[in-house]
C-alpha cells in the first residue's frame, strides 16, 4: 500500500514540477494563474490535469482545442513517480526519504530546465546544496 502512496505522490509532485520547469525560467509565478493550454489559453480543469491518467485519456491533446500536448509532461510525471518509488524502496518511510524525495524533485526540475534553457536556476540549486551540505559527513541509510 505504501508503494502505491509513493507512486501517486510522485505523480502529483511530477505534475507540479512540470509547472516549475515551464514557469521558473520565464520568471513567472508557480502558483498563479492556474495551468492553461499553451495553444488556446483555456484554463485546464482539474479533471484534465490528473497526472498521467488525463494525458492518456485525452491522448496527449487539449480537451478544448485538441492541440497536441508535449509528451514531456507525461515523461516528467512518470519519471518523478518512479523516482519516488525508488526513494521509498531505499529509505522506507523516514525523514531521509523526505529529504531524498525533495532532492530528486529538484534534480528533475534542474535537468529539464537545463535541457531547455541551458541554465541552472539558483532558486533551486542553492537550497539543494545547502540541504546536502548539512548532512555531509552523516551516513544516510
Amino acid at each position: 500500500m505504501l508503494l502505491v502512496v509513493a507512486l501517486v505522490l510522485g505523480l502529483v509532485v511530477g505534475s507540479f514540477l512540470n509547472v516549475c520547469i515551464v514557469r521558473l525560467p520565464e520568471g513567472q509565478s508557480i502558483v498563479h494563474p492556474r495551468s492553461r493550454c499553451p495553444a488556446c489559453d483555456t484554463q485546464i480543469p482539474w479533471w484534465a490535469n490528473v497526472p498521467v491518467v488525463s494525458y492518456l485519456a485525452l491522448r496527449g491533446r487539449c480537451a478544448y482545442c485538441t492541440a497536441p500536448i508535449s509528451p514531456r509532461y507525461l515523461l516528467v510525471e512518470a519519471l518523478t513517480g518512479a523516482l519516488f518509488v525508488a526513494v521509498y524502496f531505499r529509505f522506507g518511510v523516514t525523514a531521509h526519504a523526505v529529504i531524498a524525495a525533495a532532492l530528486v524533485s529538484a534534480l528533475v526540475v534542474l535537468t529539464f530546465i537545463d535541457i531547455d534553457h541551458r541554465i541552472i536556476p539558483d532558486v533551486i540549486s542553492l537550497p539543494g546544496i545547502a540541504s546536502v551540505s548539512r548532512y555531509r559527513g552523516s551516513r544516510v541509510g
